[in-house]
């Protein structure tokens, strides 16, 4: 059979959306709506009734694999025909005999783990076999998917200029420096010394905890006003296991026209040049110094938050990235399989 066009492929994508519409899974759906594919979106949040856990509690993949119930998707997927299914994190996974089903259906089953490495022995280690196609954020585990059967890439990071774009600034948002996120053990101590230094604003969970005051969510355009509000954002960008990452946040708050401050490491290399599109530091000290400077040198601040915004929006977005994904998946007339597309990405 002739492959679809791009216009022709039919894609159902399931996914959940709790961090609002500045959430990853749902900025990603829209960069794939932007491709000009056939797209029907099966919102988890608001369909917990299709979700099984086998008696452990949800909380949307962290501990355990979320089942999808084939009574409650088998129709919709069947009066859709699709090519392709995602499962976008959230640890979703069609049961064995049912992925098993759908294939002998001729529909490709693709999920994507934007949680790396925390949820691998948990729950994608359990489900990765019931995939035809995996994407990691984590280089080093692709390899380690691969021996449970399914295809295994990297997934680079990328944003939603439709989305985040710069806008006005709002005085109830001014400070020196923003933080958006939750708490994490490494996080405690630098967002401290942010505290006592400058005037910082911080929203997130579990931050009082510590004794640190949190100003509570941000969501939707409010983020794009305080990034656009702030002299400068800082993101931590370690995993929870203290593993070096480019978080998503870092092209979203330089798409959104922020000054981004976050950690060193050789990934962040991949995608910009520190110091010019982007600050860098390494330890506490650094960053408190890196701050000071820019403060003060706001001429210079402003040409590195223009460089890093016309990087990512000219090169790092989901739009671009969803046709290389997708051929990986299925064959679509106009988009060639290129199994390498994930070097040739950084190297624009």
């Amino acid at each position: 059979m002739k492959p679809p066009r791009p216009a022709q492929l039919r894609v159902f994508y399931i996914g959940g959306y709790w961090r609002g519409p500045n959430d990853m899974v749902a900025q990603m759906l829209q960069g794939l709506r932007a491709t000009g594919v056939k797209v029907v979106d099966f919102d988890t949040d608001k369909n917990r009734d299709a979700l099984e856990t086998d008696g452990q509690p949800y909380d949307m993949g962290t501990t355990s694999p979320v089942w999808l119930v084939r009574g409650k998707l088998f129709p919709l997927i069947f009066r859709f025909r699709p090519h392709i299914v995602i499962c976008n994190a959230g640890g979703l996974s069609f049961r064995p005999r049912d992925a098993g089903f759908l294939r002998g259906l001729r529909i490709k089953l693709l999920t994507l783990v934007l949680s790396d490495p925390e949820v691998y022995e948990p729950t994608t280690s359990k489900i990765a076999r019931n995939f035809d196609v995996l994407y990691t954020v984590v280089n080093q585990y692709v390899e380690i998917y691969r021996r449970h059967g399914p295809q295994a890439f990297l997934l680079p990071m990328a944003t939603n200029p439709l989305f985040f774009h710069p806008v006005p600034p709002r005085p109830e948002y001014k400070c020196d420096v923003l933080v958006l996120g939750a708490v994490h053990a490494d996080r405690i101590e630098p967002v401290r010394e942010l505290m006592n230094h400058f005037d910082t604003h911080v929203y997130g969970e579990h931050w009082k905890n510590h004794g640190i005051k949190s100003r509570g969510f941000l969501f939707g355009e409010e983020v794009l006003s305080a990034l656009n509000s702030a002299s400068l954002a800082v993101i931590f960008a370690r995993t929870i296991s203290g593993l070096p990452a480019v978080k998503v946040g870092i092209l979203d708050f330089l798409a959104a026209g922020g000054l981004v401050v976050t950690d060193g490491s050789p990934e962040l290399n991949r995608y910009f040049a520190a110091g010019k599109e982007i600050i860098v530091f390494e330890d506490t000290r650094d960053l408190l110094e890196k701050i000071r400077y820019y403060l003060e040198h706001p001429a210079e601040a402003d040409v590195i938050r223009k460089a890093g915004r016309e990087k990512v929006i000219n090169h790092f977005t989901w739009d671009r990235v969803w046709p290389k994904v997708l051929s990986t998946v299925t064959r679509v007339d106009g988009w060639p399989l290129d199994p390498e597309w994930v070097k040739k990405y950084f190297l624009q």
